[in-house]
């Protein structure tokens, strides 16, 4: 969050610097970093809020106990496509 904000502020100033104006608003980087920087905060505000329901592993289940099985198509490529 901290990185994120002086991000923010440092670019915003250079470009401040740079241009004689304040960055616009509607400035499609300082749209995504301020997206980014709500986002970071939501989390952190929902893990706080609730240290008890933390999923590790984003909720995926119960990891497997064995070996899990895979296959390779090792030919996929050579087959002609139509």
């Amino acid at each position: 969050m901290t990185e994120t904000a002086a991000l923010i502020d440092r670019t915003t100033t250079a470009f401040q610097e740079r241009h004689g104006r304040p960055m616009p608003e509607d400035n499609v980087w300082l749209l995504q970093r301020r997206a980014e920087h709500a986002a970071l905060a939501k989390l952190l505000d929902s893990i706080r809020s609730r240290p008890d329901r933390a999923v590790h592993g984003a909720g995926c289940g119960t990891a497997p106990t064995g070996p899990v099985p895979i296959s390779f198509d090792l030919d996929r490529h050579r087959r002609t496509r139509p």
